[in-house]
């Protein structure tokens, strides 16, 4: 499961959702009829939703009230992973990128990821073993090839970039 947003508040009288958005493709993670989940895997069902100010508002079949909607404060939401569109090649979702096993050309593994960068312009993996840790441009001058199937980045070691 991929969280997309946790409910930080009430909304009107109706049972409206205030949400912290943790995606980046609101209009497909909320849009009419979407199933969203709970941690503990009970299904929400969207039929509406709006962006004011940063936030996302979300009404809920799920959730007639204020009263109804109190008890989900600050609770997360999830959307399966099998629900995601695909993407097209060379394009990936951060959550296949974290933990990936990092190669360099030579077949030395050197380390896993254990964070994803947004710098602007591009992202940046940090890569860990037991020692140490270095940043990893996630660029084509730099990766050489990922096997997502396998859970592997292999890339281009450069002087200076550990």
């Amino acid at each position: 499961m991929i969280k997309v947003g946790t409910i930080i508040n009430t909304h009107g009288l109706k049972g409206e959702c205030k949400i912290y958005l943790t995606t980046d493709d609101v209009k497909d993670r909320f849009r009419q009829g979407r199933i969203l989940y709970l941690k503990d895997g009970k299904p929400l069902t969207v039929t509406g939703f709006r962006m004011q100010k940063g936030f996302g508002y979300a009404k809920f079949e799920e959730i007639k009230d204020i009263d109804e909607a109190q008890k989900y404060k600050t609770f997360d939401l999830f959307i399966r992973k099998e629900d995601l569109p695909s993407l097209e090649q060379g394009v990936y979702y951060y959550h296949e990128l974290m933990d990936c096993q990092v190669i360099d050309e030579k077949g030395i593994s050197a380390g896993c990821v254990v964070d994803i960068l947004e710098t602007g312009t591009h992202i940046v993996l940090r890569v860990q073993d037991e020692e140490s840790s270095f940043l990893l441009p996630f660029v084509p001058a730099f990766i050489s090839n990922v096997d997502k199937e396998n859970r592997i980045i292999y890339f281009k070691d450069m002087e200076g970039l550990r």
